[in-house]
């Protein structure tokens, strides 16, 4: 090997200066190549140290962060100074730092007296300038839990970037994990390892390989011809099928979408509450009034038949099985069509004998809440506006009067989402069908 790695060099160096030119310049790179990943793996190795290092000083520093933490919280909860703990009101400059910060939170802030230096933690007061816990802490007391090896550094460092408590010698790799989030973070580095020069003499190895690489390279070009000469045919022979196809899907999705246009129309314009399910069972379209049904984090395109009958009392058409009192709630029938998918259409039931009581109870329930939802709009009470029309649209629903549901259903949406506007113009919604809604009940 060593003797025809001898010939091939002897026979660049003969037969071509510019052959040996880029043979010096492979070599080159080759050692700048491995010099680089042998720096990345160094770099990569006291990557992991630091992190390891951090992470066992982040959970030293966390047991002693929640004991302080405990402390301070148990004199805000008695309002007393405890042992060790102040109530004190923070300087302007400290509580211009803490402008922003969560009330309640824990902070670590470091103080340099000209004694011993130390850290105060508190508890951020609810209102600027109040008396809040404090505890003056030691910079010994953490930077004892602080153990850095050799060639590695760890500090403590608050949610201001400003530093706590050091130990070790920092170096060029550096990594951090948060104790706590926004309150104090380890920040780790270290130095890596020095690459070997071994690393360096490691490309004199591809000489050998040299000749090798440039006589497979010549055969993986020829077979790569060959591959483009035998494909070109091949896309030749398959391009006019290839464009036959493409006509034939774009004839038959636009045909689907003129289709589903069309359901769509049909449904939207059916008199009664109707959806439509496909063949495999599930939901393809419905209409407003069939979404009025159900609540709204229900209905949703492709959902399975399985999920929409738990909410739903289905009956073939001209059959009671007496599953349920009749006026409780709407009847919904199942027509099937010719393509196997099925039509479900919402049927007012007559309300039974002996409902009158019943009816005169939700009369007068309806009457009792009507002004209270309004005055709850006019008050901008998003709260109480949610809740008073969720009871109207649960009477509502129950004694099918459908045309009630939907406004109040956008009363609940409007004052779930604070908007005024919406508020008031669902309630006009809602007036315009409350008095033929009361009609219905003393028909």
């Amino acid at each position: 090997m060593a003797r025809s790695g001898r010939v091939l060099f002897q026979y660049l160096l003969r037969r071509s200066s510019i052959a040996f030119i880029l043979l010096v310049v492979t070599l080159l790179v080759t050692g700048w190549v491995l010099l680089q990943a042998g720096t990345h793996a160094a770099r990569q190795a006291a990557l992991i140290t630091a992190t390891q290092n951090a992470a066992r000083a982040a959970l030293s520093v966390r047991h002693d962060l929640h004991a302080i933490e405990a402390r301070l919280l148990a004199a805000q909860r008695e309002g007393r100074p405890l042992p060790g703990i102040a109530f004190t009101a923070l300087p302007p400059e400290l509580t211009a730092m803490l402008a922003g910060a969560e009330p309640g939170q824990l902070q670590l802030l470091p103080r340099n007296p000209s004694t011993t230096p130390e850290l105060l933690a508190l508890l951020v007061p609810a209102q600027p300038g109040a008396a809040t816990p404090a505890l003056r802490i030691p910079v010994s007391a953490l930077e004892a839990l602080l153990t850095a090896p050799a060639g590695t550094s760890l500090r403590l460092i608050n949610g201001w970037g400003a530093e706590l408590a050091a130990a070790g010698t920092a170096g060029p790799v550096q990594t951090g994990i948060w104790v706590r989030e926004g309150i104090i973070r380890v920040e780790a580095s270290a130095t890596p390892a020095s690459s070997s020069l071994a690393i360096g003499l490691i490309p004199l190895l591809g000489l050998g390989t040299l000749g090798f690489i440039f006589a497979k390279d010549l055969q993986r070009r020829a077979r790569v011809k060959q591959k483009l000469a035998a494909l070109r045919g091949s896309l030749a022979r398959h391009a006019g099928q290839l464009s036959v196809n493409e006509a034939r899907m774009r004839l038959t999705q636009s045909n689907r979408v003129v289709a589903e246009r069309r359901e769509a129309a049909l449904i939207e314009a059916w008199p009664l509450p109707v959806a439509l399910v496909d063949p495999e069972g599930r939901l393809m379209g419905w209409n407003q009034g069939f979404a009025a049904l159900l609540p709204p984090d229900i209905l949703r395109r492709d959902l399975p038949l399985g999920m929409l009958t738990r909410h739903l009392d289905i009956r073939a058409a001209g059959k009671d099985n007496g599953r349920r009192a009749p006026g409780n709630r709407p009847r919904i029938r199942a027509t099937p069509l010719k393509d196997g998918s099925r039509i479900f259409e919402g049927l007012a039931d007559a309300p039974a004998a002996g409902l009158d009581e019943a009816r005169s109870l939700c009369r007068t329930e309806m009457l009792g809440l009507a002004p209270q939802l309004r005055q709850a709009v006019l008050t901008l009470d998003a709260q109480a506006t949610r809740l008073h029309a969720h009871a109207l649209r649960g009477l509502a629903s129950n004694f099918g009067l459908l045309a009630l549901v939907p406004a109040l259903e956008a009363l609940e949406h409007a004052a779930e989402a604070a908007d005024q506007a919406a508020m008031a113009l669902a309630l006009e919604g809602f007036e315009a069908e409350f008095t033929p809604a009361l009609l219905q009940l003393t028909a």
